[in-house]
């Protein structure tokens, strides 16, 4: 088996698929940073209000774990197939302890975390890495622009590769609905109120009861989305009468919330994202699609997973076999080739990952659509890095995975796993006194079987539910 002496080596990265049908380099910068819906992650990054989210069952309320695992191990993730290009990653806070960090070093914790992710790439693919402390302290050469993953406010005032308002709507569940792409039966349920119009705490309930009246009386089992989820956030998944009951808790502190905003005069005046989508549960199992769109509309396939959903709904991550790529990439490419040119008629041009399922009827429908990269991208791209050249043809992406330790004690007992090409660290940030970490990997191995050996021992050192 090869050695990991020279460094983790993509297929492809997002330099090199940019700058597919261009006439020069694209002149692009990366900025990658996850929006919340209601926690402020960080003192210089407010809420998102013009581009809301919604996130009613978000895995933690502490602002400092979401800015880690938002600002700093997804972006990292994102960052990771990037190439040798801009990526700009967003500060955390000051801390309010001394850093854990090395103090011989001038970089901050965090950011030592990052710049170890990428010192596994090859130097060539390794990102132009550099950290704002601010939105505003972001600086361009002239003509370039930004690619983000998630439209949000405080980025607004800079140039983007795709408007905001037009990657805002093509990420949203219920355009989904009326766009023409072929998708699950669903019923979309709009507030009756207008935008706006101010309303008593008394009307704005009458509302929220009466946009829950159908999830109460339909027959399960059927799926209930907010229009503007973040990884499965949003997503209920209604197969029994807990399940129902349990949504129906969460939804109408949700939509009460979405209904109103207190502008500081006592009137409580409509947001504007506040819609549900209540669609068939399609029987199967979905594949996330991971591909890229270039600038004249074509489909580049990068990979073609099974995703790991928890209970919830929630994304967790998804496993590759490489031996099935090609036959994949072959059932596949005419719905990719359908959301590719979709995608390219909005003006958007860049990565994305669309969920998809197949009915009994043998329809590719799907079910939703990420557009940003996703976790199943740096999957895709290490194809010959991992199957080819060390005869790895299984592998899985975890995200988000909490471990109760430091990075070196988990480096220390996975020292070999990590030369062999392994174990591929795509995110990590200690939590604020350094003790335990947020991650994301990717483990590989030669069979399904071997692949759960190498989880089993991972996962010794998980933080688990009860913990």
């Amino acid at each position: 088996m090869a050695s990991n002496t020279t460094g983790v080596v993509l297929d492809k990265t997002l330099k090199d698929l940019y700058n597919l049908d261009e006439k020069k380099d694209s002149d692009i910068t990366l900025v990658y940073a996850l929006p919340t819906a209601e926690t402020q992650t960080t003192k210089t990054i407010p809420v998102s209000r013009k581009f809301a989210y919604q996130s009613p069952s978000v895995i933690t309320s502490s602002g400092d774990e979401l800015a880690r695992l938002y600002l700093q191990v997804v972006p990292q993730l994102f960052g990771f197939i990037a190439g040798n290009m801009p990526l700009i990653l967003m500060d955390l806070d000051e801390p309010d302890e001394p850093d854990y960090g090395d103090r011989t070093s001038p970089l901050r914790a965090h950011q030592a975390d990052a710049f170890r992710v990428y010192a596994q790439l090859a130097v060539h693919q390794r990102p132009q890495l550099r950290f704002a402390a601010t939105p505003s302290s972001i600086i361009l050469h002239p003509e370039t622009k930004i690619a983000v993953a998630n439209p949000m406010d405080c980025f607004e005032h800079l140039p983007h590769t795709v408007d905001p308002t037009v990657h805002y709507d093509l990420l949203s569940k219920r355009a989904l609905v009326f766009s023409g792409l072929p998708t699950p039966p669903s019923e979309v349920i709009d507030t009756a109120l207008q935008v706006n119009g101010i309303y008593s705490l008394e009307d704005l309930e009458a509302e929220v009861n009466r946009m829950i009246e159908p999830i109460q009386k339909r027959s399960c089992p059927f799926v209930v989305k907010m229009p503007q989820s973040l990884s499965g956030e949003g997503v209920f998944l209604i197969r029994t009468e807990s399940d129902r009951h349990h949504a129906i808790d969460v939804l109408q502190q949700e939509l009460l919330r979405t209904l109103s905003s207190n502008d500081g005069s006592g009137s409580n005046k409509l947001s504007p994202i506040t819609s549900m989508i209540i669609q068939d549960m399609i029987p199967g199992e979905a594949v996330a699609l991971a591909f890229f769109v270039t600038r004249s509309g074509r489909a580049i396939f990068t990979s073609c997973c099974p995703q790991i959903v928890d209970s919830h709904g929630h994304w967790e991550g998804g496993f590759i076999s490489y031996k099935q790529q090609d036959q994949l990439k072959a059932q596949y490419t005419t719905i990719v080739e359908l959301l590719a040119r979709f995608m390219h008629e909005k003006g958007f041009h860049g990565p994305i990952g669309a969920d998809v399922i197949t009915d009994q009827q043998g329809a590719q429908l799907v079910i939703d659509l990420n557009v940003r990269v996703i976790g199943s991208h740096p999957l895709g791209l290490l194809r010959t890095y991992l199957s080819v050249d060390r005869g790895l043809h299984e592998a899985v992406l975890f995200f988000p995975l909490f471990l109760k330790c430091r990075r070196e004690v988990f480096e220390a007992k996975f020292e070999r796993e990590m030369r062999e090409g392994r174990l591929i660290e795509t995110g990590w940030c200690h939590d604020k006194k350094g003790k335990t970490s947020f991650a994301s990997i990717i483990l590989a191995a030669e069979d399904k079987v071997r692949l759960q050996q190498l989880i089993d021992r991972v996962y010794v050192y998980r933080v688990s539910d009860s913990s």
